[in-house]
């Protein structure tokens, strides 16, 4: 009896002790909905211009019954706005950005299945992947306010933590 009181405890704290992130946007339509966690920003050593880098950090879920090109459908057309509309997407440039975002900062950890998932063509259905999705390249002092997928048409505003 005191050994499974010990358990239920120690199951409890773990419980309770675990960091919830709430989403700062959050966009779906039928088939998918994405949560962005967090816009981690950065300099890099190699841009003198006045430009920061921005790494987003989303879930995508597969809410459907079928498999999904998340890649060409979804993840390749993920953009952020700035609040003079300007448009930013990631392209290849990105992937270099979200990588250069892990070798600085080592404390982040990305889940390189779960990166490969969220490009995939064949997302599996009822599945979610948490990732370091996309890099940007944007003006230092620009506030970004919107989130989405520019191909599929569905926005969402950023509601800074």
């Amino acid at each position: 009896m005191i050994k499974f009181f010990i358990i239920s405890l120690t199951l409890i704290s773990y419980i309770y002790s675990q960091e919830k992130v709430l989403p700062i946007a959050k966009i779906s339509n039928d088939e998918v909905k994405i949560s962005l966690l967090n816009l981690h920003s950065f300099n890099s050593d190699n841009n003198k211009e006045e430009h920061k880098f921005i790494v987003a950090e989303v879930i995508i879920e597969n809410i459907s019954d079928k498999y999904i090109n998340m890649g060409s459908e979804y993840s390749m057309s993920l953009i952020i706005i700035d609040a003079d509309g300007k448009e930013y997407k990631s392209g290849i440039k990105g992937a270099a950005i979200v990588s250069e975002f892990l070798t600085k900062f080592p404390k982040f950890q990305q889940d390189q299945n779960a990166y490969n998932l969220c490009f995939s063509d064949k997302f599996p259905p009822k599945t979610k992947a948490r990732s370091f999705l996309c890099g940007y390249e944007v003006p230092e002092n620009s506030q970004i306010k919107k989130f989405g997928v520019k191909k599929k048409n569905i926005f969402a505003s950023i509601n800074v933590k």
